[in-house]
Protein backbone atom coordinates (compact mmCIF):
# COMPACT_ATOMS: atom_id res chain seq x y z
CA UNK A 1 0.00 0.00 0.00
CA UNK A 2 2.86 2.39 0.32
CA UNK A 3 3.50 1.79 -3.75
CA UNK A 4 -0.27 3.72 -3.75
CA UNK A 5 0.37 6.61 -1.34
CA UNK A 6 4.13 6.98 -2.88
CA UNK A 7 1.93 7.60 -6.08
CA UNK A 8 -0.61 9.76 -5.26
CA UNK A 9 2.56 12.09 -3.35
CA UNK A 10 4.15 11.84 -6.34
CA UNK A 11 1.35 12.52 -8.61
CA UNK A 12 0.15 15.38 -6.37
CA UNK A 13 3.59 17.23 -6.56
CA UNK A 14 4.09 16.53 -10.13
CA UNK A 15 0.62 18.21 -10.65
CA UNK A 16 1.50 21.26 -8.10
CA UNK A 17 4.99 22.00 -8.42
CA UNK A 18 5.78 21.76 -12.64
CA UNK A 19 3.50 24.67 -13.14
CA UNK A 20 4.54 26.37 -10.45
CA UNK A 21 8.38 25.82 -11.40
CA UNK A 22 7.54 27.02 -15.04
CA UNK A 23 5.87 30.31 -13.77
CA UNK A 24 7.97 30.83 -10.74
CA UNK A 25 10.86 30.36 -13.20
CA UNK A 26 9.77 32.39 -16.09
CA UNK A 27 9.28 35.03 -13.41
CA UNK A 28 12.61 35.29 -12.02
CA UNK A 29 14.16 35.35 -15.10
CA UNK A 30 12.13 38.43 -16.62
CA UNK A 31 12.03 40.04 -12.81
CA UNK A 32 15.60 39.67 -12.26
CA UNK A 33 16.21 40.85 -15.76
CA UNK A 34 14.39 43.64 -15.08
CA UNK A 35 16.29 44.71 -12.21
CA UNK A 36 19.20 44.32 -13.80
CA UNK A 37 18.28 46.43 -16.61
CA UNK A 38 17.19 48.55 -14.32
CA UNK A 39 20.25 48.67 -12.17
CA UNK A 40 22.58 49.70 -15.42
CA UNK A 41 20.17 52.54 -16.22
CA UNK A 42 20.26 54.54 -12.54
CA UNK A 43 23.92 53.91 -13.30
CA UNK A 44 24.45 55.21 -16.71
CA UNK A 45 22.00 58.05 -16.05
CA UNK A 46 23.90 58.79 -13.04
CA UNK A 47 27.07 59.51 -15.22
CA UNK A 48 25.14 61.13 -17.69
CA UNK A 49 23.83 63.71 -15.30
CA UNK A 50 26.94 64.32 -13.64
CA UNK A 51 28.55 64.71 -17.12
CA UNK A 52 25.68 67.29 -18.12
CA UNK A 53 25.97 69.37 -14.60
CA UNK A 54 29.40 70.06 -15.67
CA UNK A 55 28.50 70.78 -19.26
CA UNK A 56 25.96 73.20 -18.36
CA UNK A 57 28.36 74.73 -15.49
CA UNK A 58 31.35 75.46 -18.91
CA UNK A 59 28.26 76.94 -20.63
CA UNK A 60 27.58 79.89 -18.51
CA UNK A 61 31.08 80.39 -18.97
CA UNK A 62 30.78 81.24 -22.56
CA UNK A 63 27.76 83.79 -21.48
CA UNK A 64 29.82 85.52 -19.34
CA UNK A 65 33.04 85.47 -21.55
CA UNK A 66 30.91 86.80 -24.43
CA UNK A 67 28.89 89.63 -21.93
CA UNK A 68 32.21 90.76 -20.65
CA UNK A 69 33.77 90.89 -24.70
CA UNK A 70 30.46 92.88 -25.88
CA UNK A 71 30.39 95.56 -22.91
CA UNK A 72 31.03 98.77 -23.50
CA UNK A 73 33.64 99.10 -20.63
CA UNK A 74 35.95 96.27 -22.72
CA UNK A 75 35.13 99.08 -25.66
CA UNK A 76 36.26 101.83 -24.19
CA UNK A 77 39.42 100.73 -23.14
CA UNK A 78 41.08 99.43 -26.15
CA UNK A 79 39.90 102.88 -27.66
CA UNK A 80 41.43 104.52 -24.79
CA UNK A 81 44.60 102.48 -25.35
CA UNK A 82 44.09 103.21 -28.93
CA UNK A 83 44.26 106.96 -28.13
CA UNK A 84 47.01 106.90 -25.89
CA UNK A 85 45.22 109.55 -23.49
CA UNK A 86 46.77 107.92 -20.06
CA UNK A 87 43.99 109.68 -17.84
CA UNK A 88 41.27 108.51 -20.58
CA UNK A 89 42.93 104.83 -19.80
CA UNK A 90 43.41 105.11 -16.25
CA UNK A 91 39.35 105.50 -16.07
CA UNK A 92 38.92 102.81 -18.44
CA UNK A 93 40.99 100.66 -16.19
CA UNK A 94 39.11 101.57 -13.33
CA UNK A 95 35.75 100.91 -15.12
CA UNK A 96 36.76 97.27 -16.29
CA UNK A 97 38.29 96.26 -13.18
CA UNK A 98 35.43 96.89 -11.46
CA UNK A 99 33.15 94.88 -13.61
CA UNK A 100 35.67 92.65 -13.15
CA UNK A 101 35.54 92.57 -9.49
CA UNK A 102 31.71 92.26 -9.52
CA UNK A 103 31.76 89.52 -11.46
CA UNK A 104 34.42 87.37 -10.37
CA UNK A 105 32.62 87.82 -6.68
CA UNK A 106 29.17 87.19 -7.46
CA UNK A 107 29.83 83.97 -9.67
CA UNK A 108 32.69 82.84 -7.44
CA UNK A 109 34.16 80.14 -9.97
CA UNK A 110 37.25 82.41 -11.93
CA UNK A 111 40.26 82.14 -10.71
CA UNK A 112 41.44 84.97 -13.29
CA UNK A 113 39.56 86.91 -15.36
CA UNK A 114 42.17 89.05 -17.82
CA UNK A 115 42.19 92.08 -20.91
CA UNK A 116 45.35 91.38 -22.44
CA UNK A 117 46.52 94.08 -25.22
CA UNK A 118 47.97 92.19 -28.38
CA UNK A 119 51.54 92.33 -27.24
CA UNK A 120 50.51 89.45 -24.30
CA UNK A 121 50.57 92.33 -21.61
CA UNK A 122 47.78 91.82 -18.97
CA UNK A 123 46.07 95.30 -19.10
CA UNK A 124 43.21 94.55 -15.99
CA UNK A 125 43.26 91.48 -13.75
CA UNK A 126 41.24 90.28 -11.07
CA UNK A 127 42.30 87.36 -8.91
CA UNK A 128 40.04 84.99 -6.38
CA UNK A 129 42.00 83.86 -3.58
CA UNK A 130 40.68 81.87 -0.94
CA UNK A 131 37.31 82.68 -1.51
CA UNK A 132 38.13 86.89 -1.46
CA UNK A 133 38.39 89.05 -5.81
CA UNK A 134 40.68 91.46 -5.76
CA UNK A 135 41.92 93.74 -8.37
CA UNK A 136 45.99 92.71 -9.06
CA UNK A 137 48.11 96.12 -8.73
CA UNK A 138 49.84 97.24 -12.05
CA UNK A 139 53.19 96.23 -10.82
CA UNK A 140 52.23 92.50 -10.70
CA UNK A 141 50.76 92.28 -14.17
CA UNK A 142 52.64 89.40 -16.28
CA UNK A 143 53.20 89.31 -20.54
CA UNK A 144 51.70 86.14 -21.40
CA UNK A 145 53.30 86.16 -24.89
CA UNK A 146 54.88 82.75 -25.84
CA UNK A 147 52.26 80.53 -23.72
CA UNK A 148 49.80 78.81 -26.02
CA UNK A 149 46.38 80.29 -24.95
CA UNK A 150 47.94 83.92 -25.81
CA UNK A 151 49.48 82.05 -29.30
CA UNK A 152 45.77 80.52 -30.05
CA UNK A 153 43.86 82.90 -29.53
CA UNK A 154 45.50 85.84 -31.21
CA UNK A 155 45.11 83.75 -33.93
CA UNK A 156 41.76 83.85 -34.09
CA UNK A 157 39.19 85.28 -35.83
CA UNK A 158 36.58 87.41 -34.51
CA UNK A 159 34.13 85.09 -32.06
CA UNK A 160 36.29 82.47 -31.71
CA UNK A 161 36.65 80.80 -28.91
CA UNK A 162 40.01 79.39 -27.13
CA UNK A 163 39.65 76.54 -25.13
CA UNK A 164 42.40 74.79 -23.11
CA UNK A 165 43.10 71.44 -22.23
CA UNK A 166 41.96 71.37 -17.93
CA UNK A 167 45.83 71.33 -16.58
CA UNK A 168 47.31 72.69 -13.16
CA UNK A 169 47.56 76.86 -13.36
CA UNK A 170 51.36 77.77 -13.41
CA UNK A 171 52.75 81.17 -12.06
CA UNK A 172 56.08 81.86 -13.33
CA UNK A 173 56.24 78.68 -15.18
CA UNK A 174 56.11 76.73 -12.06
CA UNK A 175 53.10 74.35 -10.81
CA UNK A 176 51.36 76.47 -8.49
CA UNK A 177 51.16 74.96 -5.11
CA UNK A 178 48.75 73.96 -3.31
CA UNK A 179 47.96 72.50 -6.87
CA UNK A 180 44.76 74.29 -8.84
CA UNK A 181 43.03 72.82 -11.80
CA UNK A 182 42.12 75.19 -14.29
CA UNK A 183 40.49 75.41 -17.52
CA UNK A 184 40.73 78.67 -19.37
CA UNK A 185 38.43 80.60 -21.45
CA UNK A 186 39.72 82.81 -24.32
CA UNK A 187 38.02 84.51 -26.92
CA UNK A 188 39.63 87.59 -29.12
CA UNK A 189 38.72 91.46 -28.75
CA UNK A 190 38.14 93.17 -32.46
CA UNK A 191 36.94 97.00 -32.67
CA UNK A 192 34.11 97.91 -35.03
CA UNK A 193 36.42 98.09 -38.09
CA UNK A 194 37.62 94.30 -37.40
CA UNK A 195 40.87 95.05 -36.05
CA UNK A 196 42.26 93.51 -32.87
CA UNK A 197 42.58 94.95 -30.01
CA UNK A 198 43.02 92.50 -27.57
CA UNK A 199 41.62 89.43 -25.67
CA UNK A 200 40.06 88.19 -22.87
CA UNK A 201 40.87 85.36 -20.84
CA UNK A 202 38.96 83.54 -17.81
CA UNK A 203 40.38 81.24 -15.77
CA UNK A 204 37.83 78.59 -14.42
CA UNK A 205 38.22 77.01 -11.18
CA UNK A 206 37.66 73.37 -12.34
CA UNK A 207 37.62 71.92 -8.67
CA UNK A 208 34.23 73.63 -8.62
CA UNK A 209 33.15 70.59 -10.94
CA UNK A 210 35.62 67.88 -9.95
CA UNK A 211 34.88 68.01 -6.46
CA UNK A 212 31.00 67.24 -7.65
CA UNK A 213 32.32 63.70 -8.99
CA UNK A 214 34.55 63.00 -5.70
CA UNK A 215 31.37 63.47 -4.03
CA UNK A 216 29.45 61.58 -6.47
CA UNK A 217 30.99 58.18 -5.21
CA UNK A 218 28.40 55.80 -2.93
CA UNK A 219 30.04 52.69 -1.19
CA UNK A 220 32.21 50.46 -3.60
CA UNK A 221 32.28 53.07 -6.87
CA UNK A 222 34.80 54.51 -8.25
CA UNK A 223 33.77 57.25 -9.92
CA UNK A 224 36.60 58.92 -12.26
CA UNK A 225 37.20 61.51 -14.96
CA UNK A 226 40.87 61.08 -16.94
CA UNK A 227 41.84 63.44 -20.12
CA UNK A 228 42.65 62.24 -23.58
CA UNK A 229 45.77 60.49 -22.59
CA UNK A 230 43.92 58.80 -19.96
CA UNK A 231 45.58 60.20 -16.61
CA UNK A 232 43.26 60.59 -14.09
CA UNK A 233 41.18 64.25 -13.71
CA UNK A 234 39.52 63.46 -10.45
CA UNK A 235 39.60 60.36 -8.39
CA UNK A 236 38.50 58.78 -4.98
CA UNK A 237 42.67 58.67 -4.42
CA UNK A 238 44.11 62.45 -4.52
CA UNK A 239 47.04 60.63 -5.35
CA UNK A 240 46.36 59.06 -8.30
CA UNK A 241 45.18 62.16 -9.67
CA UNK A 242 47.21 64.70 -12.36
CA UNK A 243 49.84 62.19 -13.35
CA UNK A 244 50.91 63.44 -16.64
CA UNK A 245 53.90 64.76 -17.44
CA UNK A 246 52.62 68.68 -17.79
CA UNK A 247 51.30 68.28 -14.39
CA UNK A 248 52.44 66.25 -11.49
CA UNK A 249 54.22 63.78 -13.38
CA UNK A 250 53.36 60.91 -10.78
CA UNK A 251 52.18 58.39 -13.45
CA UNK A 252 49.30 57.39 -12.05
CA UNK A 253 46.79 56.79 -14.93
CA UNK A 254 43.62 54.63 -15.85
CA UNK A 255 45.93 52.95 -18.98
CA UNK A 256 48.25 51.73 -16.14
CA UNK A 257 45.55 50.68 -13.60
CA UNK A 258 43.43 48.91 -16.19
CA UNK A 259 44.68 49.74 -19.63
CA UNK A 260 41.64 47.12 -21.53
CA UNK A 261 39.31 49.52 -19.69
CA UNK A 262 41.72 52.66 -21.06
CA UNK A 263 41.61 51.21 -24.45
CA UNK A 264 37.74 50.53 -24.64
CA UNK A 265 36.71 54.12 -23.10
CA UNK A 266 39.61 56.90 -23.00
CA UNK A 267 38.34 59.47 -25.65
CA UNK A 268 35.26 57.63 -26.79
CA UNK A 269 32.21 60.60 -27.91
CA UNK A 270 29.36 58.21 -26.64
CA UNK A 271 28.32 57.32 -23.27
CA UNK A 272 28.98 53.33 -22.79
CA UNK A 273 28.30 50.84 -20.35
CA UNK A 274 30.20 47.42 -20.35
CA UNK A 275 31.48 44.88 -18.25
CA UNK A 276 35.16 44.81 -17.10
CA UNK A 277 35.40 41.97 -14.82
CA UNK A 278 33.70 41.48 -11.91
CA UNK A 279 33.09 45.46 -12.20
CA UNK A 280 30.14 47.25 -14.07
CA UNK A 281 31.08 50.26 -15.89
CA UNK A 282 29.55 53.14 -17.35
CA UNK A 283 31.07 56.24 -18.74
CA UNK A 284 30.36 59.13 -20.52
CA UNK A 285 32.31 61.99 -22.52
CA UNK A 286 31.93 65.47 -21.10
CA UNK A 287 32.33 68.60 -23.60
CA UNK A 288 34.12 71.46 -23.10
CA UNK A 289 32.45 73.85 -25.76
CA UNK A 290 28.77 74.06 -26.92
CA UNK A 291 29.25 72.56 -30.45
CA UNK A 292 30.11 69.36 -28.85
CA UNK A 293 33.56 69.13 -30.48
CA UNK A 294 36.74 69.94 -27.59
CA UNK A 295 36.13 66.74 -25.16
CA UNK A 296 37.36 68.13 -21.96
CA UNK A 297 37.66 64.30 -20.55
CA UNK A 298 35.63 61.25 -20.08
CA UNK A 299 33.39 60.43 -16.81
CA UNK A 300 34.20 56.80 -15.57
CA UNK A 301 32.18 54.88 -12.96
CA UNK A 302 33.51 51.85 -11.71
CA UNK A 303 30.99 49.68 -9.73
CA UNK A 304 31.68 45.71 -8.59
CA UNK A 305 28.68 43.72 -9.58
CA UNK A 306 27.85 42.62 -6.24
CA UNK A 307 26.72 46.37 -5.99
CA UNK A 308 25.14 46.71 -9.19
CA UNK A 309 23.07 43.67 -8.99
CA UNK A 310 22.63 43.86 -5.46
CA UNK A 311 18.44 44.15 -5.85
CA UNK A 312 18.65 41.17 -7.94
CA UNK A 313 20.39 39.29 -5.44
CA UNK A 314 18.02 40.35 -2.91
CA UNK A 315 15.37 39.33 -5.02
CA UNK A 316 16.60 36.12 -5.80
CA UNK A 317 17.26 35.27 -2.22
CA UNK A 318 13.67 36.16 -1.28
CA UNK A 319 12.33 34.06 -4.03
CA UNK A 320 13.99 31.17 -2.98
CA UNK A 321 13.00 31.46 0.29
CA UNK A 322 9.38 31.77 -0.82
CA UNK A 323 9.98 29.12 -3.14
CA UNK A 324 11.22 26.81 -0.07
CA UNK A 325 8.67 27.28 1.79
CA UNK A 326 6.24 27.03 -0.90
CA UNK A 327 7.37 23.44 -1.59
CA UNK A 328 7.43 22.18 1.54
CA UNK A 329 3.74 23.09 2.23
CA UNK A 330 2.68 21.75 -0.92
CA UNK A 331 4.63 18.46 0.14
CA UNK A 332 2.88 18.95 3.56
CA UNK A 333 -0.49 18.67 1.81
CA UNK A 334 0.26 16.52 -0.49
CA UNK A 335 1.58 14.11 2.12
CA UNK A 336 -2.11 14.72 3.74
CA UNK A 337 -4.09 14.31 0.65
CA UNK A 338 -2.12 10.92 -0.56
CA UNK A 339 -3.02 10.28 3.30
CA UNK A 340 -6.84 10.44 3.51
CA UNK A 341 -7.20 8.54 -0.10
CA UNK A 342 -4.72 5.89 0.77
CA UNK A 343 -5.30 5.23 4.54
CA UNK A 344 -9.06 4.28 3.75
CA UNK A 345 -7.97 1.47 1.09
CA UNK A 346 -5.18 0.19 3.42
CA UNK A 347 -7.61 0.08 6.36
CA UNK A 348 -10.60 -1.53 4.02
CA UNK A 349 -7.50 -4.16 2.44
CA UNK A 350 -6.72 -5.15 5.81
CA UNK A 351 -10.24 -5.45 6.84
CA UNK A 352 -11.25 -7.69 3.81
CA UNK A 353 -8.19 -9.82 4.95
CA UNK A 354 -8.92 -10.54 8.19
CA UNK A 355 -12.61 -11.22 6.57
CA UNK A 356 -10.85 -13.55 5.02
CA UNK A 357 -9.55 -15.47 8.06
CA UNK A 358 -12.96 -15.71 9.66
CA UNK A 359 -12.66 -12.31 11.87
CA UNK A 360 -15.87 -11.41 10.95
CA UNK A 361 -16.49 -9.71 14.74
CA UNK A 362 -15.35 -6.34 13.36
CA UNK A 363 -17.49 -3.82 12.26
CA UNK A 364 -15.87 -2.38 9.21
CA UNK A 365 -16.12 2.10 9.32
CA UNK A 366 -15.04 4.98 7.00
CA UNK A 367 -15.36 8.37 8.36
CA UNK A 368 -15.45 9.84 4.96
CA UNK A 369 -17.88 10.96 2.24
CA UNK A 370 -16.85 9.78 -1.09
CA UNK A 371 -16.31 6.46 -2.61
CA UNK A 372 -14.38 4.97 -0.11
CA UNK A 373 -17.55 5.42 2.16
CA UNK A 374 -19.86 3.33 -0.30
CA UNK A 375 -17.36 0.94 -0.55
CA UNK A 376 -16.97 0.81 3.16
CA UNK A 377 -20.97 0.35 3.45
CA UNK A 378 -20.87 -2.31 1.05
CA UNK A 379 -17.83 -4.64 2.42
CA UNK A 380 -19.47 -3.91 5.76
CA UNK A 381 -23.25 -5.46 4.45
CA UNK A 382 -21.02 -8.41 3.11
CA UNK A 383 -19.29 -8.90 6.89
CA UNK A 384 -22.72 -9.26 8.34
CA UNK A 385 -24.01 -11.41 5.94
CA UNK A 386 -21.06 -13.47 6.46
CA UNK A 387 -21.46 -13.50 9.98
CA UNK A 388 -25.52 -14.67 10.10
CA UNK A 389 -24.28 -17.29 7.47
CA UNK A 390 -21.56 -18.67 9.72
CA UNK A 391 -23.77 -18.58 13.21
CA UNK A 392 -26.52 -20.05 11.26
CA UNK A 393 -24.41 -23.33 10.53
CA UNK A 394 -22.28 -23.20 13.28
Amino acid sequence: MDKIRNKLIFSLLLVALIPALLIGGYGLYSTTDALGKSSEERLKAKVGSLASSIESFLGNVYVDLFYLRDSSAVKNLYQALAGGDAEATAAAKNNLAHDFLSLSSNRGVYHQIRFLDTTGMEIVRVDRMRGVSKVIAEDRLQNKKGRYYFDDTIAMRNGGVMISPLDLNREKGKVEKPVRPTIRYATPVYDDHNNLRGMLILNVLASKFLDKINQSNAFGETMAMVDSKGFYQAHVKPAKVWGGPADLNNGHSLTKDDPKLAARVVNSPVATTLESGDFLVATSPVFADRERKVLLGTLIDKVPNAVVYQSVTRFKNVFIMIALLAIAITVFIALALAGSIANPIVYLTNATNNMSKGNLNNKIEVNSNDETKALAVAIERLRKSMKILMDKYS
